[in-house]
């Protein structure tokens, strides 16, 4: 059996975009609620690059209230493989589909909520092929830094 770690990843980033709102915006009305956090935490909190070690859940709490949402829509568990994800065929051919009657302003309200659904999947799934990558890349950096040198 392989031995999978979890990691945690904050998406925070995409809430901020969703919504319009900066690092700084986000810290103020945090502290409307009468929590001071720190500026860095929350930028810290917004980089989906690098899972989340440690997590004030009062801070977590203030998140989820600004935003209305629950600790599950921003901060998410993932499995970390070696493999690179991509979207099963059917739903590629969906995305690919749904992308084009968008491009023609042909969407109706219904399938404008299932390309919602397959392009956050979609870029779910990048986000954990970029840190696959990322990892990689790091892991390799020494063995070729090593053969140039006794080259």
């Amino acid at each position: 059996m392989e031995n999978t770690q979890m990691h945690a990843y904050s998406y925070l980033k995409r809430l901020l975009k969703q919504q319009e709102i900066s690092v700084p915006e986000l810290q103020r009305r945090i502290r409307t609620q009468g929590l001071s956090v720190n500026l860095k935490s929350l930028y810290r909190l917004s980089d989906d690059t690098q899972p989340v070690d440690r997590l004030d859940m009062r801070v977590a709490g203030a998140i989820c209230s600004v935003f209305s949402v629950r600790l599950s829509d921003w901060i998410v568990f993932q499995e970390e493989s070696q493999m690179l994800h991509t979207l099963a065929p059917q739903k590629q051919s969906r995305l690919d589909t749904l992308m084009g009657k968008n491009n023609q302003g042909e969407l109706t309200a219904t399938e404008r909520e299932e390309l919602r659904a397959l392009v956050r999947e979609a870029e779910e799934m990048m986000l954990v092929n970029a840190r696959l990558l990322s990892q990689q890349q790091q892991r390799l950096k020494p063995e070729v830094l090593g053969s140039s040198v006794a080259s």
